[in-house]
This record gives C-alpha cells, structure tokens and sequence, in this order.
C-alpha cells in the first residue's frame, strides 16, 4: 500500500500560472526527500572516490554504474509503477530529447567521476553543482526563460567565485600553466554545463515523458556508450577489463548505482510534494556533507581562498533555485 504513493503524472494538482497545491504534511515530506536525495548523492560520491582510490576507472565506474541504475529503474517501471520503462509517446519529436538527456547526462556525470578521481571530493561536488548557472542560461537559449539582471549579477559573482575555487594562489601566468588541478577542475565544470543541456532537454521533451523512462534511458546509453568509449580507447581490451577485482569492488560499484538511482528518485518524488526552491536548497546541502566526509576521512581542507569560493557558489546556486 505504501508504494501507492510513488510518484506519478497524476500526483500533482496543477492550477493556471503553473502553480501546485502543497499542505504543510506534504511540503515536510518532499523537504526530507530531498534531504534524503542529497544525502544519497554525497553517498554515491564517496563511493566513486573510493573505487577510484582502489584502481577502477572512471569508465569501469560508470558502466556498472549505469547497469545497476537501469536494472532498478525497469524493476520500479514493471512492478511498481506499471508503465513501460522505454515508452515515449509522441514519436521522434519527442523521443530526440529523451536521448539527448540520456546521451548528455552519461557524458556529464562521467566527467564529473574523472574529476572526483583527481580532485578534493568537495571541490570537484562544488564545481560540478554549478550546473543551474549553465541550465539557466541554456533554458534562456533554447526555451525562451527569461534571465534577468539578477540572474546575470549571480552569474557574474558564481564566475568569480568559480575563479577563486579553481585558480592557483598566489595566481601568475606560469603557475597557471603548470598547475595540474586546473584541467580537473576545467573537467567538473564542463561536466556541470553537459549536465545542464540534459536538464533543458527534460523540459523539451515534456511532462509526458515519466521520471522514470528517463532514468531508465539515462542508464542503458550511459552503459552502451561507456563501453563504446572503453573499447575506442583500448581500456576494454577484453571483457574482464571492465570487471571489477575483488568482491568488495563489486559491493562498492552496485552501491553506486543505486545511490545514483536513489538520489534522482527521491529528489523526483521530492519536486512533486515540495516547492522547488526550498527543495533545492535541501538538495545542495550534499556540497556540505562531501566537504565534511573529505575533512574527516581524507584529511583534505581546501585553503581560505578556494572555501570562500565554494561558499560564493554555493549561495548563488542557491539563489538562483530560489528565483
């Protein structure tokens, strides 16, 4: 009976001007889904820097990753919400866009899980969740939304506090040159602007289009084109290269997977009980626990200058989600 109140199309009373009847109950509810969603991603964010330490690639990561997403998402389809898990009414039009969200979120969630492997966990979290600034101007290009001064000043301080995360202190042209985090951080942060055409393609492909066919769409072309990539670049030169070694890598690469399937379900689910902006704020509250979990179980605190940086995003992501 619980599972009755998965969420569906139907679960939402929309009112002209797009508006959404909540109770109090339920904006408490979709405020701790999206807790829980965060806390899943921060989760799923250890557990890629673990395998990274242990030797899996960020290829081998995101494969069984992508597995492990589309076998939960088929099982949630089939058996509890009763739809098709490939579905997607309204022909190619439509469907284009479900893959393009596929295609683009695989891509940008991989190069977020290579600058995990070469990054603090909570620089590479709070570059990557840069991604409402691209989504906002991208939505602005392709959707016609509207990006006001506001937006632009947000944008302007998120730049500057981007530059403070990323740039080497003291900054010159030649410690620029040489400085190996740059390109990592270059690689988080063009993992946040792929992540946010994915976002835009959501919205272009409607609401037609169930939550979960796109998590189901998102993890089998995440799977087949990882594995396409491994084998272009020689890493899969047989199919026990993609293999996890031991037992435990096997433990760790399932938890990725549903971790990543938990997150984007509850925070799903969240959206559709909770106002946006609040739930937002919730959401982003995964930036602090990876900064926490790399304090505690690394010994990694970034320096003065790259934490106030990191508070300068934080707060105009937040912003923006709450405009």
């Amino acid at each position: 009976m619980a599972w009755s109140l998965l969420p569906t199309e139907s679960t939402r009373l929309i009112l002209p001007n797009n508006l959404v009847i909540v109770n109090g109950a339920q904006k408490r509810k979709g405020l701790g889904l999206a807790a829980l969603s965060a806390a899943a991603f921060a989760v799923m964010t250890l557990l890629v820097r673990i395998l990274s330490d242990r030797g899996m690639s960020s290829l081998q990561i995101m494969v069984w990753r992508c597995v492990v997403q589309t076998i939960a998402a088929v099982l949630v389809c089939r058996i509890f919400l009763g739809i098709s898990p490939l579905r997607v009414s309204g022909g190619w039009k439509r469907f284009r866009w479900v893959l393009v969200r596929a295609v683009f979120g695989s891509v940008g969630h991989l190069l977020y899980y290579v600058a995990l492997s070469k990054l603090p966990m909570g620089i590479a979290t709070v570059l990557f969740f840069t991604n409402p600034l691209f989504t906002a101007l991208l939505a602005r290009l392709m959707l016609g939304e509207s990006f006001s001064s506001r937006h632009s000043s947000l944008a302007a301080l998120c730049l500057a506090g981007i530059a403070l995360v990323v740039l080497p202190i003291p900054f010159t042209p030649l410690g620029l040159l040489f400085d190996g985090s740059l390109m990592w951080s270059l690689c988080a942060l063009l993992g946040a602007a792929t992540v946010a055409l994915a976002y835009v393609s959501i919205r272009k492909a409607g609401v037609a289009v169930h939550a979960m066919v796109h998590v189901t769409y998102f993890g089998a072309v995440g799977a087949m084109g990882s594995l396409a990539l491994a084998a272009a670049t020689g890493e899969l030169y047989s199919w026990q290269a993609i293999l996890p070694n031991t037992a435990l890598d096997y433990i760790l690469v399932v938890g990725v997977g549903l971790a990543a399937f938990a997150a984007q379900f509850l925070m799903n689910w969240g959206l559709q009980l909770a106002p946006a902006g609040p739930a937002v704020m919730m959401r982003n509250s995964d930036i602090v626990i990876t900064f926490i979990l790399d304090a505690v179980l690394y010994r990694t605190v970034p320096g003065l200058v790259s934490m106030f940086g990191a508070v300068i995003i934080t707060g105009c992501v937040i912003s923006m989600g709450l405009m």
